[in-house]
């Protein structure tokens, strides 16, 4: 009977450590604003960018047990994972390459930091996106894109080019560098 009360006492302990579906709803609608964004940011289309937090939610409901303490990463991993499952930015990069790749229409409000990420091309926004923006290493990057460090390297560059005029006039581009660099410095600031 002891051992049964003991059993019982760490399997109780074992589930409370755990994530369970009704805390991924909490982080998911806690940072609607935040994964949402970071959908539209990696698939640059509203529509798909939906599908994506909608397939993050259904997926961290249904997947592995997780950490209570990771949930909120994990839900950001999960919306990660499912737009360059939706978005293929390596096919893109390879079909931008040879001349077939067609670029998605433009956001709306062409001078928003949003769409100025979103129209960059996929494999230059997704490791823009992930490095910058979520401060993934280098070598995670790769892994989660599937492609070398370099690659990873070449596309970043490509991304500050793109957003930052290259004759040093704060337009458009130079501004979305700068606000995106102030806010994680107040996100990052404030989670510390």
């Amino acid at each position: 009977m002891n051992c049964h009360f003991q059993r019982s006492a760490e399997e109780t302990t074992k589930r409370m450590d755990y994530a369970m579906p009704a805390d991924f709803c909490q982080v998911f609608d806690d940072h609607l604003d935040d994964l949402y964004t970071l959908s539209l940011l990696l698939t640059a289309d509203p529509q798909k960018a939906d599908q994506c937090f909608v397939s993050g939610l259904e997926d961290c409901l249904q997947g592995a047990p997780v950490f209570r303490e990771w949930a909120q990463s994990w839900a950001r991993r999960t919306v990660i994972k499912n737009a360059i499952r939706m978005i293929s930015p390596l096919r893109h990069q390879a079909d931008t390459a040879t001349g077939t790749h067609v670029s998605p229409e433009p956001l709306s409000g062409t001078d928003t930091p949003v769409a100025a990420i979103a129209s960059l091309r996929p494999l230059d926004r997704f490791v823009y996106v992930l490095s910058v923006l979520e401060r993934y290493s280098d070598r995670e990057c790769a892994i989660l894109l599937d492609c070398t460090v370099e690659k990873v390297a070449d596309a970043r560059m490509r991304a500050f080019q793109r957003l930052v005029n290259v004759d040093g006039r704060n337009g458009p581009a130079e501004t979305v560098v700068i606000r995106v660099a102030e806010e994680s410095k107040q996100f990052y600031g404030e989670a510390s």
